[in-house]
């Protein structure tokens, strides 16, 4: 009770002093608030289950409250604190205080920018940079909606950037002839605090200098390095993770089309020194590009090739935001044999503790069936090849298409000189009927999405031999009813079948074996709701979702899961 009226004093004295600046603009609230309820029904489809509960119920209301102060024009401080209280509490015992933001930032001397805290940081996806994995890219407005809440508690933002803690430094130098700006940002955060015992400080830091040209050319570098600082405790083992990128754009713009053409390219070193036992893995990465834009016609073009070395590691590119070694919190165990369950689509668009909120410096464990060509993204090493897209958007916005190729393979193959072949393909497309047929206050949308990925490999020995396909679906639906309130409806499927050798890794992420995975899994997901948008910052909806999941091959049971929720969001 004590902390909870230390925050009623803190929240009345903010009170106070927001009344007392608001003819100054010093002081203001910002923040977010939401209130969820939900239930699930939990079917064994393959046995008489007496022992896992079927329902169950939960939720909770919460709020962000943001203050933001400016004592002068050079210095904003902002933090933001969030009560939480998940139902069943009462009298405050369910309540919850966390301190979720805290920053302070400014400008000194007119021209250099800084920020202390909590910052959001990104550079290029070889160095830094936060990628969405393939199976999140396609959610419908049904699953989209607690993906978003979990999105937003786990920090990860529409530009990719990781949310650190420490300092970062911008400045720019403007120039009147030939040269445009130059523009130079450095960082550092701090990944890991020192145990005072065998575990050193582990910092992360980067440095960045962009030159644009304005007319055809921009020129940029890149430095990224995870590293343990000395000193800090009795180990005398130091990670060092440098890495080190240069690009170059060139573009040419015309009234009726638009080229640019762009390179990237660098160098990696991983290494613990002063561990006899460790590795040392050193590589160099390049990514080249061409884009096309007809711009009265609408349609985009794009043709890349890339090329990553099996040695290549970059941590801050290379983290999945997944934890697939996590457990889901919903059913973590089923059956009479309370067997493990595996982490499916539904679980990954509602529960925020299956998402990496932190820089993992070595390659985690990843899960073939929802990723097997790149699951670190564009940066996941032993890859080599090429990328095409297709994109079209109709000038009255009626309809959009948009088509995506990865046609990839290894540059060394993995216990054998056979290199296996990855093969992606997604075609996706939306259709504005309200657009169409010219309404004005009603909407109707269709939006679809299906692809596949084959992963194969054939040799003159039997073990050589792997072919592992994956196939998605997504349909969605969002239609008025009346005036703000709208009907959504989606349906998703997610199927792998197959045999693949899947490397096994050490604690350094150094290939020590393979494993033998074979699956013939299905899943599905249907649901429907309505929204009701009170404004463009607050919405409530009614949603429910029906879940069925299969695997043949594995040593599972067949499950169904139904869930229903009730969500309001709002931001201030």
């Amino acid at each position: 009770m004590k902390t909870l009226y230390k925050y009623i004093i803190l929240f009345a004295a903010i009170g106070l002093v927001y009344q007392a600046n608001a003819q100054e603009k010093k002081v203001w609230v910002t923040g977010a608030a939401r209130g969820v309820m939900y239930g699930d029904d939990f079917t064994n489809n393959s046995e008489n289950d007496t022992t896992t509960i079927r329902k169950t119920q939960g939720g909770h209301a919460m709020v962000d409250l943001g203050v933001n102060i400016q004592p002068n024009e050079n210095i904003l401080i902002k933090s933001m604190v969030r009560v939480r209280n998940d139902y069943g509490g009462f009298w405050g015992s369910g309540v919850t205080f966390d301190v979720r933001q805290l920053y302070i930032k400014g400008i000194i001397g007119g021209f250099l920018r800084y920020q202390l805290g909590d910052i959001d940081y990104r550079y290029t996806p070889y160095t830094f940079y936060n990628n969405t994995g393939l199976v999140n890219q396609f959610n419908g407005p049904v699953t989209s909606t607690p993906f978003e809440q979990v999105r937003y508690d786990v920090f990860y933002m529409d530009d990719n950037t990781w949310r650190q803690q420490g300092g970062a430094i911008d400045f720019a130098l403007e120039f009147t002839e030939v040269i445009k700006e130059v523009r130079f940002d450095a960082f550092t955060t701090r990944i890991r605090p020192t145990d005072f015992g065998n575990q050193n400080d582990r910092l992360y830091s980067g440095f960045s200098a962009v030159l644009e040209q304005g007319q055809f050319l921009n020129l940029s570098g890149q430095y990224v390095n995870m590293y343990d600082l000395e000193g800090t405790s009795n180990s005398n083992i130091l990670l060092r993770n440098p890495v080190m990128t240069g690009g170059a754009e060139f573009f040419y713009d015309q009234e009726d089309y638009k080229i640019n053409a762009a390179i990237e390219t660098g160098q990696s070193k991983l290494e613990w020194q002063n561990d006899a036992a460790a590795p040392v893995f050193e590589n160099s990465a390049y990514d080249i590009q061409v884009k096309g834009n007809l711009k009265k016609t609408g349609i985009e073009l794009t043709a890349g090739y890339r090329n990553v070395g099996p040695n290549y590691r970059s941590a801050g590119a290379q983290t999945m935001q997944i934890n697939f070694n996590g457990q889901p919190q919903a059913y973590d165990r089923y059956g009479n044999a309370q067997l493990t369950k595996q982490i499916s689509m539904l679980d990954l668009s509602r529960d925020a503790s299956l998402y990496n909120m932190q820089i993992n410096p070595v390659l985690a464990n990843y899960d073939p069936r929802y990723d097997n060509a790149t699951p670190y993204g564009v940066a996941t090493p032993n890859r080599q090849g090429a990328t095409l897209k297709a994109a079209y958007k109709n000038p009255n916005n009626i309809w959009n298409l948009n088509a995506q190729a990865d046609l990839l393979s290894d540059v060394v193959g993995q216990g054998t000189s056979a290199l296996k072949e990855y093969n992606t393909y997604v075609v996706n497309g939306g259709l504005e009927v309200g657009n169409l047929l010219e309404w004005e206050e009603r909407k109707l949308n269709v939006n679809a999405t299906y692809g596949m990925q084959q992963t194969s490999r054939s040799g003159s020995e039997e073990f050589e031999s792997v072919d592992l396909s994956t196939n998605f679906t997504t349909l969605s639906l969002i239609t008025t009813i009346y005036k703000n309130l709208e009907f959504i409806a989606e349906y998703r499927t997610w199927q792998t079948e197959g045999f693949d050798l899947v490397a096994e890794r050490n604690t350094y992420s150094q290939v020590i074996d393979f494993t033998e995975y074979s699956t013939d899994y299905t899943e599905a997901i249907v649901g429907a709701g309505i929204q009701y948008n009170f404004g463009e910052k607050s919405v409530i909806k009614g949603m429910y979702q029906t879940l069925d999941w299969d695997d043949k091959a594995q040593n599972t049971q067949s499950y169904g899961l139904d869930t229903y929720t009730i969500q309001f969001t709002m931001k201030f």
